[in-house]
């Protein structure tokens, strides 16, 4: 049930039964020959577009307006391909039959894969759109009540059509209404082993930096990061890598595609990750600019400035280890200062501390490389010192993280330490004076 096949399969099966039933009332009787299979086949292609819509475009961020067109095209071609396709599982016993009626339907699977890539190379063919929960389950609302509508009678019909108009309006208005929530929000989402910390600006747009890890068949992007920030909406103003190690960028590919960030940022470390590599290949091919990370810039996005305190080019330029390139940024809002440190290990803490001392101190730190010993040095945390240190780290890893050590270091300096293996995703809410947490169903402020 919870397979998205199975779901978009059974949604277009109950949009055909009810444009069956409402064909065979409300087509007329004088219609006929090709003219009426041709307008039953467009009602039910429409329909099935409709109703399959939420579904379509909760999973994969895309609305299909060519849909009900290349419906209509594969329908003569799925007609002949599937009873040969069953034809060719229930011959399975008899191995070359089975084999022959399979190599048989090659052709017609070449034309229907053929029609839906022409479908989706046609200029404005479809939308990419990344909606909120309630919007997706408003519009989903909707077209359940069509289905009902189309097939029931007409006293009944017109009251599941007041609830479609209903809902849509609703969904109208969620996307319309402001999404921000006036505050500056830190969100570590729970990616497991790996980085994910988006910062949502009072207007509700998103800074994300590091798309957590990916695995065979799946990444955190897919799973996690993108269906998170679709819950609130809001677009997605930055992605920044902090470094290319495939448990910080494995998800960058998916989000970049699902959610067409204005811009990509990162260091430029050379010899990065596979995954870091498609991540710059999907951004050109989808127009998202790209830039360096370069010590010093700085930007505003929604009254938040973001200023990246490292790499040095021409310090990480002789480095073999990305960690000790990682970017670090400073995001403030107010008087309250989030740093970002990546995997930065001590020697790149130890190039913060000689060239950018003054620019540490913050409220709210992003413990280095998931709580490991090889960061969050002493004199590190001395010049920072936080409140609040935040670890990402999967429960159970393979690699011992966080470190005890460090953990209890953090604490003794007065640090509250908060773990996603612990707590799950962690936010952190401001009004530019004043933090409140929230974690694990509760919140509480920070003082």
């Amino acid at each position: 049930v919870n397979d998205i096949g199975w779901q978009l399969s059974t949604a277009g099966y109950a949009a055909l039964t009810a444009v069956g039933i409402w064909t065979r009332r409300h087509l007329p009787h004088d219609l006929r020959g090709w003219r009426r299979t041709l307008a039953r086949d467009l009602a039910v292609s429409i329909l099935a577009t409709v109703v399959t819509a939420p579904l379509v475009v909760w999973i994969f961020g895309r609305l299909s307006l060519i849909g009900p067109l290349t419906n209509i095209a594969a329908s003569p071609v799925i007609a002949v391909l599937q009873p040969t396709l069953f034809l060719a599982l229930a011959a399975g016993p008899v191995h070359g039959v089975a084999q022959f009626v399979a190599l048989a339907a090659h052709p017609l699977l070449v034309a229907f894969d053929w029609i839906a890539t022409a479908g989706a190379a046609v200029p404005f063919g479809s939308l990419r759109v990344a909606p909120t929960l309630g919007v997706t389950v408003a519009c989903g609302a909707a077209a359940i009540a069509l289905v009902v509508a189309a097939s029931s009678r007409s006293h009944t019909a017109g009251r599941a059509l007041i609830v479609s108009t209903l809902s849509v309006t609703v969904a109208t208005w969620w996307i319309a209404a402001p999404n921000g929530s006036g505050f500056t929000e830190l969100h570590m989402i729970d990616v497991g082993e790996g980085d994910a910390v988006a910062v949502r600006t009072p207007r509700g747009s998103w800074l994300l930096v590091d798309a957590g890890r990916s695995w065979t068949g799946g990444d955190a992007g897919r799973r996690f990061v993108v269906p998170y920030l679709r819950r609130f909406g809001g677009t997605l103003e930055l992605f920044v890598a902090s470094h290319p190690d495939a448990d910080h960028v494995g998800g960058a590919e998916s989000i970049l595609s699902a959610l067409h960030p204005a811009a990509y940022r990162d260091a430029a470390f050379v010899g990065g990750s596979e995954p870091y590599r498609k991540s710059l290949a999907v951004a050109r091919a989808l127009g998202v600019a790209w830039s360096r990370v370069h010590a010093g810039d700085s930007l505003s996005i929604d009254g938040v400035r973001v200023r990246f305190l490292a790499p040095d080019s021409t310090w990480a330029a002789g480095l073999r280890n990305s960690n000790s390139a990682s970017t670090v940024a400073l995001v403030q809002y107010g008087q309250v200062r989030f740093l970002l440190t990546g995997d930065a290990d001590h020697a790149e803490e130890a190039w913060l501390l000689e060239h950018e001392a003054s620019e540490l101190h913050a409220d709210v730190l992003k413990v280095g490389h998931h709580g490991s010993s090889t960061s969050s040095s002493a004199p590190f945390v001395d010049a920072v010192p936080p409140r609040l240190a935040l670890v990402s780290v999967g429960a159970g890893n393979a690699y011992g993280h966080p470190d005890a050590a460090v953990m209890h270091d953090l604490q003794s300096r007065g640090a509250t330490v908060l773990r996603t293996d612990q707590l799950g995703t962690i936010v952190v809410r401001t009004d530019g004076h004043t933090l409140w947490v929230t974690a694990a169903g509760r919140s509480w402020p920070i003082r």
